[in-house]
């Protein structure tokens, strides 16, 4: 009987070992890991490009993790998306624009192909600011100033030392640094003004204005319509009245939107469960910055690129009808 029972502890151990080896395991899902492109830490690119990624994590799933990065903004979001090295990125619709042509330095004269539009995220606002002592008071009185055009190569950059070409107003000096510490030097009195596009209060600009008086310079009707003219992506406006201290009237100009992109490479599936994600959770972007009060599906048709998709496929979800002219050559119906 002892016998018996050891033979058949054995038997038992035997087959236990057999079904272990030969029993299927199933391997722990793999959680796929998303780049989200920004701009530099201060600036509402950081901000919305980590909020975007704190959104996904919270409501996208467990098989998923968007982490925020910090770049060099627009330009460098694009190349990045471009070449593999981020899935998602925040773009201006300039940047957008030359990224198609490959018109501007930034480029390398490549035109750009792989780029598509997820979701409009905020309009930006185009800033010129100087200390109220200065006696700027229009783009005219940029001649042998020190201006801050922002980053080197970026989209303003190009554009912007361009056109103070074709108005014939040559600045003293032009220099190039993050939009954060361009407002640092003027405060410094390094720079005379300085010019951005952003959804105001850009937190430089109010950290600076809290100690300083500041002048936000207008620009002319013909200045407006030399700019929208030449670049489409471009839009008459006037930045809001009390925007900052210092905009005590409406300061007419001109806006572009900042775009939430990724890349053809990413499959409809990911960026569907990505759009969705965001347009039905937008209120806790909204609480993160007010500007998240744009992000809808609506305004993914101000794209100035192909959508992407995955995109396509939830505006029609939600009966939002894509024009011709922003369908990708990959999409299927």
């Amino acid at each position: 009987m002892k016998k018996t029972k050891v033979v058949l502890s054995i038997a038992l151990a035997i087959a236990f070992a057999v079904f272990a080896v030969a029993a299927p395991t199933k391997a722990p899902q793999k959680v796929r890991k998303y780049s989200v492109a920004g701009g530099s830490i201060g600036g509402n690119f950081y901000v919305m490009g980590a909020g975007i990624a704190q959104i996904l994590n919270n409501h996208a799933g467990k098989d998923f993790l968007f982490t925020a990065e910090a770049t060099g903004g627009g330009t460098a979001n694009a190349t990045m998306l471009e070449n593999g090295q981020a899935e998602l990125g925040i773009v201006m619709t300039s940047s957008l624009y030359e990224s198609l042509q490959g018109s501007a330095s930034w480029t390398g004269g490549k035109k750009y192909s792989k780029l598509r539009g997820v979701a409009a995220i905020y309009p930006s606002w185009l800033t010129i600011y100087t200390l109220k002592s200065s006696g700027i008071k229009s783009l005219k009185d940029f001649k042998g100033k020190r201006i801050g055009l922002g980053s080197k190569g970026a989209a303003m950059d190009s554009i912007f030392r361009d056109f103070l070409k074709e108005q014939k107003i040559v600045p003293a000096q032009i220099h190039n640094d993050g939009h954060g510490a361009t407002a640092t030097a003027l405060n410094n009195g390094v720079i005379d003004a300085a010019l951005l596009f952003s959804y105001p209060p850009f937190p430089a600009i109010a950290e600076l204005e809290s100690s300083k008086e500041l002048y936000f310079v207008p620009l002319t009707a013909s200045e407006q319509n030399a700019l929208v003219k030449k670049y489409p992506f471009y839009s008459k406006d006037a930045m809001p009245v009390g925007s900052y201290k210092g905009a005590t009237k409406n300061v007419d100009g001109v806006s572009e939107w900042n775009m939430l992109v990724s890349s053809s490479d990413l499959s409809a599936d990911e960026v569907y469960l990505i759009t969705k994600t965001l347009f039905e959770n937008q209120k806790d972007l909204i609480a993160i910055h007010k500007s998240g009060q744009f992000l809808t599906p609506q305004n993914a048709l101000k794209f100035n690129i192909p959508l992407h998709a995955g995109t396509i496929r939830y505006l029609k979800e939600v009966g939002v009808k894509v024009p011709q002219n922003l369908i990708p050559p990959e999409y299927k119906d």
